[in-house]
């Protein structure tokens, strides 16, 4: 009897440490046999198509900057003022040259609707940041003291080195 009792015992505990791993087996499976694969980005918010965009608003503020010596001359002198007198300087040059903001705003639309659908975070250069920080366009603002980077044509934008 003795014997018996014990391969009943042992007999019941296998089935049950088998059921607890079989259950675990599945509870542990399910959630990954049901899991949805990530989404594709959209092809206009790849890193190639960002960096495109980027670049390519960074170029026609180059040119319009060129082409307009005067407004060129204005926010270069702007530029090189401190961060918190900058920022109030290039909000009196919009507010005086309504048109100059319209042509850039018009530039830089095309990496605010970037922005927009994809999420993404891009300051092609200070001009663009001073023309959103104006309430034209109203992307995600990075944090103060961040330098924007404009990559180089067909480049994506590095991440940012940390600093101490």
């Amino acid at each position: 009897m003795n014997s018996s009792a014990t391969t009943v015992r042992r007999g019941l505990f296998g089935m049950f440490a088998g059921g607890l791993l079989a259950f675990g087996s599945a509870a542990i499976i399910a959630p990954v046999a049901n899991a949805q694969p990530a989404p594709v980005p959209s092809p206009e918010c790849t890193a190639s198509n960002v960096a495109g965009t980027v670049s390519a608003a960074a170029a026609s503020e180059g040119a319009y900057l060129i082409a307009n010596p005067t407004t060129n001359q204005a926010l270069t002198t702007i530029s090189t003022q401190p961060q918190p007198e900058a920022k109030s300087a290039y909000a009196s040059f919009f507010e005086q040259n309504p048109r100059v903001k319209d042509e850039l705003t018009a530039i830089f639309q095309p990496v605010s609707a970037l922005q927009d659908t994809c999420g993404v975070t891009a300051v092609p250069t200070p001009v663009a940041q001073a023309v959103w920080d104006s309430g034209v366009v109203t992307p995600e603002t990075p944090v103060m003291g961040e330098t924007p980077v404009t990559p180089a044509p067909g480049m994506p934008m590095a991440p940012e080195m940390p600093t101490s």
